[in-house]
């Protein structure tokens, strides 16, 4: 089942202020359906609200596919080539390394991110996310199917600052550790929908960049499991619905300029498109 979070574009009469819902996606080549749902947590399946009629999937516009209060990477989830060799390392929580990103940084699939300025080299990874749908803490690992609402595409957009003019010489700059930062507006494009119905172990991953295709990996190239990794973040913190967690780049990843376009395309999917837009002007203090 694929389901999106979508506003309407041409709202219904009764209803002359659209509000964001979360729908059903039903396609047929360009041409589909969305009917209104919500997310049962008690048992754990999206069931139809019956709050208004099916909407043309082109009458629609697709929001980020999450409404979390905070959104978690596990940074570092790959080997240094990008393939997992040997037996995948246990993930308890106290070798995790768990990075916070905010919810400003959500973005929605199709949009334009601003790159953050010429002091920053700007770097895309395409991942498996993860979207919760209760409440929960300390979920064991083969229970962890049981907390999720759906699986998306996610590009996990980082920043990392340029070396200083000022430092006295590159042997310096070459020992000086790296800054990096991924809270930026926009830094978390994900979508298009959720799906239901994937396996999160054996899901293939393939990030174009100007059309051209850059990386080809999987999910059985990450060091912890998907569900591990549920796991060892859920050992951090209290997830809630809505709550969004990266899973890590299986070494898809690489630099971008102004101008930029990344497709992350997951199989049973979809496919997530940002581009790269030019830093913000000015101050937006209202």
């Amino acid at each position: 089942m694929l389901i999106c979070r979508y506003i309407d574009s041409r709202p219904p009469r009764d209803r002359p202020v659209a509000r964001p819902e979360y729908g059903r996606l039903t396609r047929n080549g360009d041409d589909g359906t969305v009917v209104p749902v919500a997310y049962d947590p008690s048992s754990g399946r999206w069931v139809e609200t019956g709050t208004g009629p099916a909407r043309p999937f082109a009458e629609v516009d697709l929001l980020p596919p999450a409404e979390p209060s905070k959104i978690a990477c596990l940074a570092l989830n790959h080997a240094p080539d990008g393939r997992a060799t040997g037996d995948r390392r246990p993930a308890g929580a106290a070798s995790c390394a768990v990075v916070l990103k905010p919810p400003s940084s959500l973005e929605a699939s199709g949009s334009t991110v601003c790159h953050p300025g010429d002091e920053w080299e700007l770097a895309y990874e395409a991942e498996l996310a993860v979207v919760i749908g209760v409440r929960c803490f300390r979920v064991p690992a083969e229970e962890a199917s049981r907390v999720v609402a759906g699986y998306t595409c996610a590009n996990d957009l980082t920043a990392y600052a340029q070396p200083s003019t000022e430092t006295a010489d590159s042997a310096r700059r070459a020992a000086a550790p790296p800054v990096w930062a991924k809270h930026f507006d926009g830094f978390t494009p994900l979508g298009p929908w959720l799906a239901t119905d994937l396996d999160p172990d054996d899901a293939e991953i393939t990030c174009t960049l100007d059309g051209e295709t850059v990386r080809r990996v999987s999910t059985r190239d990450l060091l912890i499991p998907v569900p591990e990794v549920i796991a060892a973040v859920s050992e951090h913190m209290t997830l809630l619905p809505g709550d969004v967690i990266l899973t890590g780049t299986p070494a898809a990843s690489g630099p971008l300029s102004v101008g930029s376009r990344v497709d992350v395309t997951i199989a049973d999917i979809g496919t997530l498109t940002t581009t790269i837009g030019k830093p913000h002007e000015g101050r937006n203090l209202r």
